[in-house]
């Protein structure tokens, strides 16, 4: 953490333990900066509060540059005192997954490797950010190369999950989704290729856009490696937030909507009332914990008591078990191509040690078979795709679990990286599963390139939210991002956690 010079200023208006202000939306705290009844520099201290208050106990945020920061939000404050124009996230304070290149601090992604590395320049997402006035002054933590359903790793160790610490908050999003939900940071900038943005805010409570497949720019984001310019197969970058409605405003941002110039890539959404959306929905495509099944219709229900007519029949034309298949060959495909001749070594000595387990001899196939590449496998994702394009003819959204239980037990068995996941298992309603089920459920979605949004339902699962994702049709993501914020508006599903459960906090 860098050193800093704090100011010693109390916010004006507002108190340090101004916990509705801190769990609120971004454009609650945006109009409260340009009303001018907080300034950019108070809203900072306000979040560096919090951060000092729970950080200790969640270790959520990895790396700040405080000094920096401030310097911002003092610049801000005196653009908006002189009358100056100002960007759409202008005095907005922000941390940044790890996994990102941000100036100022370092971008480790979880690896020792990385740990002294120091961009000279941010991210192309980032920098649009930083234009637009958002004031970034930590990173969050992840998995080891982004590659878990959890968020540890052996520079920084264990991110946990505020509504019970004993709970991962997911990965490889899960510092991102973490500080929403701890109220260290309104917005947050994810990357997802196997659930990385919806299993954390499904497991945290907060909400979370995987994005059209090259949507946005991935230059400066690791893997595939420090200073890249280019993105892979599957892989994408969104934003998480705490309200629907700060999803669409950072994809406009993300999308450089806001720069001189700017033209938007995406068509509206399909509907603009709420009880206009044909909805359908999938429960039974993959392994699904019963109580978690019983929150997401006891949400279904609340969708129709608001006048949403859900179809639980329909489903696309595809295959499940061959549309999993698919994409686990795709995605091993990519994770093998990264990889140098000693790390395949490696990978395939923690398989042999692995024993006999479910998905060993498949990974061992897919991380040495280019998948992605393979020309039966292109031909598999582009029939996935046409039974997809045919159903979102019938169909607006499709309301599906984002994995099959919601937040576990931290589980690092077999150390870190997806070999050592061979030997780990999900408790499913009783049932003992194969910890890499956890990506069945996202890959449904991945495979096929499509948006989703990851949004809470409302209910929880043994104290732990239990969130849907909102699958929509190819690069129409302000369709589902409209539907979530229609339903959020409807029925208001956020809830932050107490802290009660927490010590010396």
């Amino acid at each position: 953490m860098n050193s800093s010079e704090t100011s010693t200023a109390e916010p004006s208006h507002l108190s340090v333990g101004d916990d509705a202000l801190l769990s609120g939306s971004a454009h609650a705290m945006l109009e409260a900066l340009e009303q001018r009844r907080i300034s950019a520099e108070e809203l900072l201290q306000l979040h560096w509060a919090r951060t000092d208050r729970l950080n200790p106990v969640l270790n959520i945020v990895v790396d700040q540059n405080r000094d920096g920061a401030l310097a911002t939000a003092r610049g801000i404050d005196e653009a908006r005192a002189r009358g100056a124009s100002l960007g759409a996230l202008a005095g907005l304070p922000m941390t940044i997954k790890d996994s990102f290149e941000v100036t100022g601090m370092v971008a480790t992604c979880g690896l020792a490797s990385l740990a002294g590395h120091r961009p000279t320049s941010d991210a192309l997402t980032v920098g649009r950010l930083r234009r637009a006035g958002a004031v970034i002054y930590g990173k969050t933590n992840v998995p080891q190369a982004c590659g878990d359903h959890q968020s540890y790793n052996q520079v920084y160790g264990v991110t946990r999950n505020p509504w019970n610490p004993a709970r991962t908050p997911g990965g490889s999003s899960g510092g991102s989704a973490a500080a929403l939900a701890a109220g260290l940071t309104p917005l947050e900038l994810g990357s997802d290729i196997g659930g990385s943005i919806r299993c954390p805010a499904h497991f945290c409570g907060v909400y979370g856009h995987k994005t059209t497949h090259g949507l946005l720019p991935a230059a400066g984001h690791i893997p595939p490696s420090p200073h890249g310019t280019q993105g892979s197969e599957l892989s994408v970058i969104g934003p998480l937030a705490r309200d629907p409605a700060d999803l669409s405003l950072a994809l406009d941002v993300l999308l450089g909507l806001h720069d001189q110039g700017g033209a938007d890539p995406l068509p509206p959404a399909r509907h603009d009332r709420l009880e206009d959306f044909r909805v359908a929905l999938w429960l039974d495509a993959y392994p699904l914990d019963d109580h978690y099944r019983a929150a997401i219709l006891d949400y279904v229900d609340d969708l129709r008591r608001v006048g949403v007519r859900v179809d639980t029949t329909a489903r696309p034309v595809i295959d499940p078990a061959g549309s999993h298949d698919t994409y686990l060959e795709t995605l091993f495909g990519v994770i093998g191509s990264r990889m140098t001749a000693e790390a395949l070594a490696s990978f395939e000595r923690q398989v042999r040690a692995a024993g006999p387990v479910p998905y060993a001899d498949e990974l061992s196939r897919y991380i040495r078979g280019n998948g992605h590449l393979a020309p039966a496998v292109q031909a598999a994702r582009a029939r996935l795709a046409q039974a997809w394009r045919a159903f979102f003819r019938d169909f607006d959204v499709l309301i599906c679990p984002v994995t099959p239980t919601v937040a576990f037990p931290h589980d690092h068995l077999g150390g870190e990286g997806p070999a050592a996941q061979l030997q780990r298992r999900l408790d499913v309603s009783g049932a003992s599963l194969p910890y890499l089920d956890n990506l069945s459920w996202p890959g449904l979605v991945t495979v096929a390139n499509l948006p989703a949004t990851a949004m809470p339902t409302g209910h929880l699962v043994q104290g732990l939210p239990a969130g849907v994702q909102v699958v929509g049709p190819l690069a129409e993501d302000r369709t589902p991002l409209r539907f979530a914020t229609l339903a959020a508006q409807r029925l208001n599903p956020f809830a932050a956690p107490s802290f009660n459960h927490l010590s010396n906090v």
